[in-house]
């Protein structure tokens, strides 16, 4: 029985003491609340205490202050003069710290109460008692009688300047009665203030004990009550718990036993007996370990022997078991330590559950996460692990054995055509008839489509070589008839060894693929030995290994564009650039076109790059929307690969709408090699995008072979000579001769043309004198940023159209 069925069945058992818990809770609140209060109280205390030693240290300033001024009238001696002004600071001091807290001051009301020599452990309770209770019964009383204190504490302060300023001469009889008698009316009177002061306060503390008196006994009398309803609550509570364990394991649907440290049944319920077939009394005569299928007797042994000796508290494992009737079933056994009872030995309770039902499906499961579907041979997954083994094997034991891939040739055309229900039934058939053809130590699977792979079990390159053409002799002759309609199977075949010297798993599956691919560009229906460090293996993952970088560089935002003039040669008004597509690495540098760009148009994704050099250039254009104003046409160099794509005239309509740009500030250029193979698709995108005004150019013309017998059928604006034409005009009369000719059929077309590749002066003459209208080049402008070309705006009339060429 799985460990969290026995969580949940301990859970329902103890559901009553959860009603614990609001009293539980309740309890601690209540002490926690009496434990603030009580601290609240002693602070107000301390704070009474304070102000209390305070004034005491108030009166004794202010009958010094009298006594000293008396003395010094008897004497009229200075020194007591001056000792009655010291201690006379100190009543002052406390008067202005009361008016700067009145004032909200409180860093000030600190510092005057250090001037008055109280203690400043006191001085933060007395300013925080005074904010908190200024207002308070007795509180608001002392205050009253500490403010009227003021007016004779003032009064004395004018007594002693007048005694300060006759301290000179000597104090006749009659100053010395009048100035006694008019102290003894002052200290009068701020003995009185002193005495109401002090009464407060008293009055004060006696009514904080009191309170925290009565507080105490209404807290320990709660917190008694609280305890006693805890406790009978919490009985009341260990009582239903138990009755609800003897109830959940009299009535459990799970097996439930107790058991003594030697494996002996000690308590059995219901549900077990019936899972195993025993009757109560069979199983309490029964050990465990009797009942326990032989071959599983060892399992978890450590981890039962740990649980016997009290190491562990439980142990969850899966076993079979022996029913009473000798049969066999899976079970999920959870056993946990009870603990000693009294003086005798351990005790256990263990949990099962059927899981036979579960342990059918896992292994049906499992089958089918190695197994495919409609083949029933191995899959992918499965496949790489006996692959793995075949490597470890090559490497420890030295055996060379082969690695095999192969591709169907006509299944998508027969997948396409006739459905994929024929496709599923002519792939089992292929199945079929490559697992007749193989060795009973080959092993076969199908990794996903109609590629299939073999690992030739002990089996040197040559005779892999024969075991796979008898693989493809047997494809190509396999009858496959679907509603009266006979169809021919051909395979391509990729083989790599697999040797001690091989690479990891991950090396052997790209150059076996590699190879089956070879063997379908190098005509299909054919067999390929190579091995991974074959230069074609080795040319042709380095190109598949740009897919994937391709695909990040923009993903990551790491294209960017350049721009290169294309110059008028005949001052035709209008800007012209082109700009160029290029790659930042992962390290930051600068990746060249020639690196990644006939890997994204051998592997079909370059239409991925042509849709983002169309929309960069629409939103460049959208950004500098008056440097749009300027520019005569926006060509973009559009790979025969996107034609593949029905959708690319839409999407390019909507990337125009999108960014609000003029179809008629764009004319893209078609390579002359893709208007040949893809003329139908390359007229309906013409034809779309020409109906909002756009304009086009052929590229590279003249690379062709039929150049002039297909321009008629195209309805192109410009004409772009090949620039190998170009490069050498000045040296070369062939190319002079071609370069003229296309011009002069062009213009007669009514054609614009445009040379590229001018590197010197001297073919930059020969093309005028051609009368050829654009010219661009190295010579001309060296290709800069496209958004720095278009922030510098220093581009003039007459600089021709704007060209993005994302195949240079």
């Amino acid at each position: 029985m799985p460990l969290e069925h026995a969580q949940e069945q301990g859970t329902r058992s103890f559901v009553p003491a959860r009603r614990l818990m609001p009293f539980m809770s309740a309890l601690l609140g209540l002490g926690l609340i009496a434990i603030l209060f009580t601290v609240l109280v002693i602070q107000l205390l301390s704070g009474v205490t304070g102000y209390l030693g305070g004034e005491s240290i108030w009166s004794r300033a202010q009958v010094e202050t009298v006594r000293l001024l008396t003395l010094y009238s008897d004497t009229g001696k200075g020194q007591y003069l001056r000792r009655a002004e010291a201690w006379y600071e100190v009543p002052i001091a406390d008067m202005n710290a009361r008016r700067a807290m009145e004032e909200g001051d409180y860093e000030a009301a600190a510092q005057f109460f250090l001037q008055g020599r109280n203690h400043p452990d006191d001085i933060p309770r007395m300013i925080w008692l005074y904010r908190l209770l200024n207002d308070a019964p007795y509180f608001a009383e002392a205050i009253k009688a500490w403010k009227e204190s003021d007016q004779g504490l003032l009064a004395l302060g004018h007594l002693m300047e007048r005694v300060a300023q006759a301290e000179a001469r000597v104090p006749k009889a009659e100053d010395s009665q009048d100035l006694q008698f008019e102290l003894e009316q002052l200290d009068r009177a701020l003995a009185e203030n002193a005495k109401q002061f002090r009464q407060a306060m008293t009055g004060a503390s006696r009514a904080l004990v009191d309170l925290l008196s009565i507080t105490t006994i209404v807290f320990f009398l709660m917190l008694g009550a609280m305890a006693l309803i805890l406790i009978m609550r919490f009985t009341r509570a260990l009582r239903e718990s138990e009755y609800n364990f003897r109830l959940t394991f009299e009535h459990a649907g799970l097996g439930i036993a107790q058991l003594d440290e030697k494996g002996h049944f000690l308590e059995v319920n219901a549900a077990l007996c019936k899972l195993l077939g025993y009757s109560r009394a069979q199983l309490l005569n029964l050990r465990y370990q009797q009942i326990i299928y032989e071959a599983d007797k060892d399992v978890e042994i450590e981890g039962r022997l740990a649980v016997g000796r009290g190491e562990r508290d439980h142990i969850s494992l899966t076993q079979r078991l022996i029913c009473g009737d000798g049969t066999i079933t899976y079970t999920r056994i959870t056993v946990s330590l009870l603990g000693r009872v009294g003086n005798g030995g351990l005790r256990f309770i263990g949990l099962v559950e059927d899981v036979s039902e579960a342990h059918r499906l896992n292994q049906e499961l499992n089958y089918q996460a190695r197994h495919d579907d409609l083949t029933g041979l191995i899959n992918r997954r499965a496949f790489e692990h006996y692959l793995e083994e075949a490597l470890v094997k090559a490497r420890s034991e030295n055996f060379v054995h082969a690695l095999c891939f192969i591709d169907l040739d006509q299944f998508k055309i027969i997948n396409d055509t006739m459905g994929h229900f024929v496709g599923d039934q002519l792939l089992k058939q292929v199945a079929q008839t490559l697992s007749k053809c193989l060795r009973k130590s080959d092993l076969l699977a199908r990794l996903g489509g109609d590629e299939f792979a073999v690992i030739f079990d002990c089996c040197e390159p040559e005779r892999a070589l024969e075991l796979a053409d008898e693989l493809r002799c047997a494809l190509e002759n396999m009858p496959f008839v679907w509603d009266d309609r006979s169809f021919s199977i051909g395979c391509s075949i990729g083989i790599v060894p697999i040797t001690a010297s091989s690479g990891d798993l991950a090396d052997l599956l790209r150059a076996a693929d590699s190879a089956c691919h070879l063997a379908k560009e190098q005509g299909r229906n054919r067999v390929l030995l190579s091995h991974e460090k074959d230069e074609e293996i080795e040319a042709r993952r380095a190109q598949m290994e740009w897919l994937e970088r391709i695909r990040q560089a923009i993903d990551q935002d790491r294209l960017f564009l350049d721009a290169q003039r294309i110059h008028s040669l005949d001052l035709e008004p209008g800007y012209r650039y082109e700009v160029l597509v290029r790659m930042r690495g992962e390290d930051g540098t600068v990746v060249p076109p020639g690196a990644f760009l006939p890997a994204a148009e051998r592997f079909g994704i370059v239409h991925l790059i042509d849709r983002w050099v169309i929309e960069q250039v629409c939103r460049l254009f959208a950004d500098y929307d008056d440097h749009l104003d300027k520019v005569d046409a926006c060509h973009i160099n559009i790979s025969g690969r996107s034609f593949d794509h029905e959708d690319f005239a839409e999407y390019v309509n909507g990337l125009l709408a999108q960014y609000q740009i003029s179809a008629e500030k764009i004319c893209f250029e078609i390579t002359e090699t893709a208007a040949i193979s893809k003329m139908s698709e390359v007229r309906r995108f013409m034809a779309s995008l020409r109906e909002a005004g756009a304009q086009f150019a052929l590229d590279d013309f003249g690379a062709g072979l039929s150049s002039f017998s297909y321009l008629k059928q195209l309805p192109v604006d410009l004409l772009k000579i090949d620039g190998s034409f170009v490069r050498n005009i000045a040296r070369d009369e062939t190319d002079r001769a071609m370069v003229r000719a296309i011009n002069d059929i062009g213009q007669t077309l009514g054609k614009r043309i445009v040379a590229e590749f001018v590197e010197d002066e001297e073919a930059l003459a020969h093309l005028q004198d051609m009368g050829v209208q654009y010219a661009q080049g190295f010579h001309l402008h060296r290709p800069e940023s496209f958004e720095k070309l278009l922030k510098n705006k220093r581009n003039a009339p007459g600089q021709g159209a704007f060209i993005a060429n994302d195949l240079q």
